[in-house]
């Protein structure tokens, strides 16, 4: 059975199970095939209250706390997430989470890798949480990014020059994509020239290979 880090936090943490609400045992055993998944999901994924001190956190989570890959503790046991350079308190965005709203952030990291993304939801009375808002379940993934973002993000490309890139991929003539950016032909011969140099690439031929792959 494959399990998703949204489906987790929306059911085996989230949602109440009406029958086992007088079911202390059922209850117990819920408990812990919630822990039990918690420990096995490979998604990174941590429940904190509103002041941002955890309650819970799974082993990929948890590493990322050790190694400050995006995530530190406070002395206080208080998570903060690295944003634009600088450490922020989860507890900075509870105001925003109230009634169950999600709110998704980049996750900054100094390791550089694949982009990654945080997305936080808050959980109430009404999810099956004991008591009125406090509780907050974030979850890491990867971003999922365009081929034209790739390439932007690898060989630091322009907007413009991506554009043209996805275009030379599609087996586009420059003389045609020159018609579609609305620029003139030798405008695009100047990006070319610019993307050869970025790609270390010599033809257009190497250069739509090399594309190809990312």
């Amino acid at each position: 059975m494959n399990i998703t880090a949204a489906d987790f936090a929306h059911s085996a943490l989230g949602a109440p199970v009406a029958p086992a609400a007088h079911n202390p045992g059922r209850m117990a055993r819920l408990a812990a095939l919630g822990h039990c998944l918690l420990e096995r999901l490979e998604t990174p994924l941590l429940v904190a209250d509103a002041q941002g001190s955890v309650l819970e956190a799974n082993p990929a989570a948890t590493r990322r706390i050790e190694r400050r890959e995006g995530l530190w503790l406070d002395a206080g046991g208080r998570v903060a997430l690295r944003q634009a350079g600088r450490w922020v308190p989860l507890s900075y965005w509870a105001h925003a989470l109230t009634g169950g709203q999600e709110l998704t952030l980049p996750l900054e990291t100094d390791g550089g890798g694949a982009p990654m993304q945080i997305t936080l939801r808050g959980m109430s009375a009404g999810d099956g949480v004991p008591s009125g808002f406090g509780w907050i379940v974030a979850t890491i993934e990867r971003v999922s990014l365009s081929r034209a973002d790739a390439m932007r993000r690898r060989f630091r490309f322009t907007q413009t020059q991506a554009r043209l890139a996805e275009m030379l991929c599609e087996g586009m003539r420059p003389t045609h994509a020159a018609e579609a950016l609305g620029v003139k032909i030798s405008t695009v011969r100047t990006h070319v020239g610019q993307m050869y140099e970025k790609t270390g690439t010599h033809t257009q031929a190497q250069l739509v290979a090399l594309l190809h792959a990312v």
